[in-house]
This record gives structure tokens, C-alpha cells and sequence, in this order.
């Protein structure tokens, strides 16, 4: 879609920064800059996306970025106060973590045999050859969050898993955002499982009260045939944030990928999975969790297409509303003609607790193919009274039974994180929100 009109102060400020940036941003490469501004060409070109955007409507990015925060990289780092980096919530889940609190660090244990990484800084740097996977699975043209990561991106990590590899524990990465004052943050991560190839990924994403930081976080995933992979991620920005977040991925024959997100941070977050099956039997599991407060926007918008045949994908997504927060899930189950024998099931549920309280669900079917097995639900609404009263008969004060339903509600999308001690983690931050809630 074309942009016409005047662009807005933030698409203005974006504007200035990227070609003050340009010179600076990691990757001498004549190409790599040619590539940056082909990806920014996407911004200039369409402006920040806006209601006339279809996937964008409930998410009016146009209104909701009034400022572009100045990006990290423009600042000298002696000019940089940092403070102190907040606490990882999934810690007690692996001790093997990468750390980007400042620059990208291995800690605990020593690196996994058959996983190889680099930095994207170090990598665009030194023109290391994993940095022709970047932009395979996450294409500037599919999104907005994509095309102006790929134009400011300064770090990240490109992972790769060699063939035939299982890594038993799964590995962390953390992503504080430990500055006092607003600023951009744009990093990426890449993950390349290579054919019967075995990761499991647990993301954590946080930040202080009151810093109107903006973060843009893209994650491409390259899962060969047989291979595995597992991503966990968590949301806790800060409650002034902005969190753009694209996950890519695309799948193998026979393949698996298991996905699940919660989002309870930031004024304002949109999460967009797009994932393509292009390899016949592949598996694919999508599951997430909105806990929103005060007047927290929180996006979820998913694209799920069956390109191969004999694929199925799972979706369910749970959202709790509160305060005058908005939710919103969008998603497409695509089945292209060839694609046959597909099995696609997509829900989404959300309890609204206050009269303030909003929730946008748009479940979409696009089906080409003629032997499939595809559905999609969604549900809106208010606690169930007469289980709540019933709860109450049994002596459970109503703020306690109120928590109790809304804990088995989302733990059964909490069910699918496989791993014990990180499902443990997120069924604690559930109880940890509620606990909040009823203290006010």
C-alpha cells in the first residue's frame, strides 16, 4: 500500500536518524548498507503503519509512536548512564544463558557441542558467513517491525545447531534494558537447525518503570527437516515501553516447532508470528498469553501458511483484561492449494475484568485446498458467575476464587511450555499478576 500525506514527528525523527545513523551502523560492506536502506525505502515509502493497514488496525503504530526514542548506537558509550539491569524472571529455568545487558556474553556453562554462534555486531563487522542467513525467514516486505529492524539493527546473535544434535538443557537469553533515560533498542536473533537438529530457547525480555524506552526485537527461525525447536518467550518491559517483536519461522519435513509467548509488560506491545510450513508432516504448536492492566495495549497477530502437505498447527491464545487495557489477537490459518490433508485448529479466549476493560479477536480461515481439516473459535467475556459463586459456597473468599479461575485459565496454554522448571516460572508470574491486582 502507498503512503500518502504528512508524515508524522516520529516518521520524520526516523527519517533524520537513519541517515545520520547509517555511517556508524556495524557492517563496512557497501552491500550491507545498500541492504539497510532498501529496508528503510519500506518506512519512507508506506510511513508507520496505521488503521488503513489491515493487520494493523486495532494497532494505530501512527498514534501510538508520538517521539522515535534516539537510537542506542548514537550515543557515545562513555555518554551512556546505565543503571542497574533488572532481574531475570527465567533464571532459575537454565544455567546456561546469553546475556545482552551490554553487548552479547556467554554465561554459566561452557557452550554446548554442535552449537555454534556469533554476534551480529561482530558478525557484520568481520563479514562472518552467518551472516547470509539474516533476512532468509523475516522478510522487510512482510512487516513494518521487520523492515526497521533490519535498517537500525546493531547486535543480536545468530545461533546454529549442527545436524543430527539435541542440546538437552534449554538456553537463555536475556535482554534487560538497564539504561536511565529513553532510547531505541533493535537487536535480532537467528536460529539455524540444521537437519535432525534439537534447541529449546527460553527469551526474556524486561525493563524499569517509567522510561519511555523503545525496544524492536526480530527472531528468524531456519527448522530443518526432523529437526526440533522450542522457543519460550516473556515480555516484561517497563510500564512506559514500546515492544515491536517479529517472530519468523519457516519448517522442514517432519519437522517441529513449538512456540510460546507471554506478554505483561509495556504501554504499548504488538507480537507478530509468521510462520510458513513448507516441509510436508510438520508440526506446529502456537500458544501465548495476554495479562493487561491500567491501560496497557498488548498486540498479538499471528499468520500461520500451509504450504506442504500433511502439516498441522495448534493455536491457543488466552487473554485477561483489566483496568482499561485493551488485548487484541489476530490470526490467519492460510492453506495453500497444494497443501493438502492439513489439520489447523486456532482459539482465542479472554476474560474481561472491569467494565473498562477491551478485547479485539479476529480468527481468519483462507483455505485453497480442498482435503483439509481446519477451525477457529473465539471467546470474549466476564468470569463465570456461577462457578465463582459456587467457589465462594466452598468458603473462598472472591478475590481467591477469582485468582483460581484465572490460573487454570492460563495455564492451559501455560501446559505447552514442555520444559518443568519453565512452566513452573510462568505459572509463578501469573500468580505473582493476580497477587498485584488484588493488592490495590
Amino acid at each position: 500500500m502507498s503512503y500518502a500525506g504528512e508524515k508524522t514527528k516520529a516518521e520524520t525523527m526516523l527519517a533524520e536518524q537513519f541517515a545520520v545513523a547509517l555511517p556508524g551502523l556495524p557492517g563496512n560492506d557497501p552491500a550491507m548498507k545498500q541492504r539497510r536502506s532498501a529496508a528503510f525505502a519500506h518506512i519512507l515509502r508506506d510511513g508507520l503503519p496505521s488503521k488503513r493497514n489491515e493487520s494493523w488496525h486495532y494497532t494505530d503504530l501512527r498514534m501510538k509512536m508520538p517521539e522515535a526514542a534516539l537510537p542506542m548506537l548514537a550515543l557515545l558509550p562513555s555518554t551512556i548512564p546505565t543503571g542497574k539491569a533488572p532481574a531475570d524472571p527465567c533464571a532459575a529455568a537454565t544455567p546456561v544463558h546469553f546475556s545482552f545487558a551490554s553487548g552479547l556474553t556467554l554465561e554459566g556453562r561452557s557452550v554446548p557441542e554442535g552449537l555454534s554462534f556469533v554476534s551480529i555486531r561482530d558478525g557484520l563487522v568481520r563479514n562472518h558467513p552467518m551472516v547470509a542467513h539474516l533476512g532468509i525467514a523475516a522478510r522487510d516486505e512482510a512487516s513494518p517491525i521487520v523492515a526497521l529492524n533490519s535498517a537500525f539493527v546493531t547486535d543480536g546473535i545468530i545461533l546454529r545447531v549442527a545436524k543430527g544434535v539435541r542440546i538437552a538443557e534449554p538456553i537463555r537469553m536475556f535482554a534487560p534494558f538497564a539504561m536511565e533515560m529513553a532510547r531505541a533498542a533493535t537487536s535480532r536473533i537467528v536460529v539455524i537447525l540444521e537437519e535432525g537438529a534439537e534447541l529449546s530457547l527460553v527469551m526474556s525480555q524486561v525493563g524499569p518503570n517509567g522510561i519511555a524506552y523503545q525496544s524492536n526485537v526480530v527472531c528468524e527461525c531456519q527448522v530443518a527437516d526432523d529437526a526440533k525447536l522450542d522457543i519460550v518467550r516473556l515480555n516484561l518491559a517497563g510500564d512506559r515501553a514500546q515492544v515491536l517483536v517479529n517472530t519468523s519461522a519457516s519448517t522442514g519435513a517432519r519437522s517441529e516447532f513449538n512456540f510460546f509467548a507471554m506478554s505483561a509488560g509495556g504501554a504499548v506491545s504488538r507480537h507478530e508470528i509468521q510462520l510458513a510450513s513448507t516441509g510436508e508432516n510438520a508440526k506446529v504448536r502456537l500458544n501465548g498469553v495476554i495479562l493487561a492492566k491500567a491501560e496497557q495495549h498488548t498486540d498479538f497477530t499471528l499468520e500461520v501458511d500451509h504450504r506442504a502437505p500433511g502439516c498441522e498447527s495448534r493455536e491457543l491464545f488466552r487473554s485477561v483484561i483489566d483496568g482499561d487495557a485493551t488485548g487484541v489477537f489476530q490470526g490467519k490459518i492460510m492453506v495453500k492449494r497444494e497443501a493438502q490433508r492439513t489439520d489447523g485448529k486456532m482459539a482465542s479466549n479472554a476474560i474481561l475484568l472491569s467494565d473498562g476493560a477491551t478485547m479485539n479477536n479476529k480468527p481468519e480461515l483462507e483455505i485453497f485446498a480442498d482435503d483439509v481439516q481446519c477451525a477457529h473459535g473465539a471467546t470474549c467475556g466476564a468470569l463465570d458467575e456461577d462457578l465463582l459463586f459456587y467457589l465462594q459456597s466452598r468458603g473462598l473468599p472472591k478475590a481467591e476464587a477469582e485468582a483460581l479461575m484465572i490460573q487454570a485459565f492460563c495455564g492451559e496454554a501455560i501446559e505447552s511450555i514442555s520444559n518443568e522448571a519453565t512452566r513452573d516460572v510462568f505459572n509463578g508470574l501469573v500468580a505473582r499478576w493476580l497477587k498485584a491486582r488484588s493488592c490495590r
